[in-house]
């Protein structure tokens, strides 16, 4: 049980409701529009997805220490100025890099068979899953290292990688097809993902830039990229009104909208204590997936009921 635990700790297992969110929205929202629901080829899309997404923590933590970001993370947080959330195994001996690449490799291997296998009815899944592998891959992997170049890079490949791709590419394993209301589906939902690694940014903003890793909170200070986080959390209520005028939720799916507000309070009264900024990230974590769940039983109701 020790060792379930260090690789649940390693892989950051907790995070997995956030890609199962957009996989499950995107399966609902085709079987809503009148595609059969099809459970085995729903199964292996979130098996797929979910092995993607835990190989992807897994080379974000091994090349984020090998870079020194987490290790001048652990330096500025006996100061009281970071906080150290990735490569926790690493430093403390518990696992080494051999055993993290490996299991990134096992990980991204249980990806690809699932790719594989859902190929053989869709074959334009292997599209989707290597892009999303690609953008997963390179966040911060050489030699492109899109978070260390950052000016929003980063977070355009998280908003790709963990929210339009799972999303569109879940719709397209049901659907047998793409369609513009998957995708536009897809905004609101990859943008409230976006917001858990934009905030998450503020926990250890002081170590990146010794870095180099240029993100937001680097680039345009703390009280400025709260802000524009506050302009985000805006956008995505804005984009979850404009669905539903369009017609891709219905009426009463309106109250997701709701869900951005306490993550707005939380975020206005984040003023650079780590406690505060690791309470923003809970919240807009918790709300994310609240949006989720009532945009699915929306389009649930409207299934079943067609109103």
């Amino acid at each position: 049980m020790e060792q379930v635990r260090i690789w649940a700790r390693v892989t950051r297992a907790r995070t997995l409701p956030v890609m199962v969110a957009p996989v499950v929205l995107g399966a609902v929202l085709a079987w809503q529009e009148g595609y059969s629901f099809q459970w085995g080829l729903f199964l292996l899309t979130l098996i797929g997805a979910l092995a993607a997404h835990l190989g992807a923590n897994v080379v974000n933590d091994v090349f984020d220490f090998t870079a020194g970001t987490d290790a001048q993370a652990h330096q500025l947080q006996s100061q009281g100025e970071a906080l150290v959330t990735g490569s926790q195994a690493l430093f403390s001996g518990s696992a080494s890099l051999a055993e993290y690449r490996r299991l990134w490799v096992l990980l991204f291997a249980v990806a690809l068979l699932c790719g594989l296998i859902l190929s053989l009815w869709r074959p334009w899944v292997l599209v989707l899953a290597g892009a999303g592998f690609l953008l997963a891959f390179f966040y911060v992997a050489p030699p492109l290292r899109l978070a260390y170049i950052g000016r929003g890079l980063g977070e355009l490949d998280i908003f790709l990688s963990f929210g339009l791709l799972p999303l569109v590419g879940a719709y397209y394993v049901q659907a047998g097809n793409m369609s513009l209301s998957a995708i536009l589906a897809a905004l609101p939902v990859g943008l409230y993902t976006t917001l858990v690694l934009y905030f998450h940014h503020f926990l250890h903003w002081r170590a990146d830039r010794e870095a180099q890793k240029k993100t937001p909170v680097v680039l345009l200070g703390e009280e400025r990229a709260r802000h524009l986080g506050a302009v985000l959390l805006g956008l995505t209520a804005l984009l979850i009104i404009i669905d539903v005028l369009l017609g891709v939720f219905p009426w009463y799916s309106i109250l997701a909208v709701l869900t951005v507000i306490p993550v707005y309070l939380v975020l206005r009264r984040s003023r650079g204590e780590l406690k505060q900024y690791l309470a923003l990230m809970a919240q807009n974590m918790s709300s994310n997936l609240l949006a989720v769940l009532l945009l699915v039983l929306a389009l649930l109701v409207r299934g079943f009921t067609h109103l």
